[in-house]
């Protein structure tokens, strides 16, 4: 995917795409809470995702390979 194709999106809506609660997608966002955050951007005091980036795209894959390993 390039870049012309990666969708800025906020909290609420990656909540949404990922069907869970916005408060989840909050906390992974917290350098401070885990050691693989979700990527994002911050723009101020304002956090976005960069739906459809290589970044997310991988750190989903790695979420689901963490998962899958535990046995979940």
């Amino acid at each position: 995917m390039n870049q012309a194709e990666v969708e800025v999106i906020d909290s609420t809506e990656l909540a949404k795409r990922l069907n869970v609660p916005e408060t989840w997608v909050r906390s992974w966002t917290n350098a401070k809470r885990t050691s693989d955050p979700i990527p994002h951007l911050r723009l101020g005091r304002y956090i976005r995702f960069p739906w459809g980036s290589t970044e997310l795209r991988e750190w989903l894959n790695r979420q689901l390979s963490v998962r899958t390993e535990q046995g979940h």
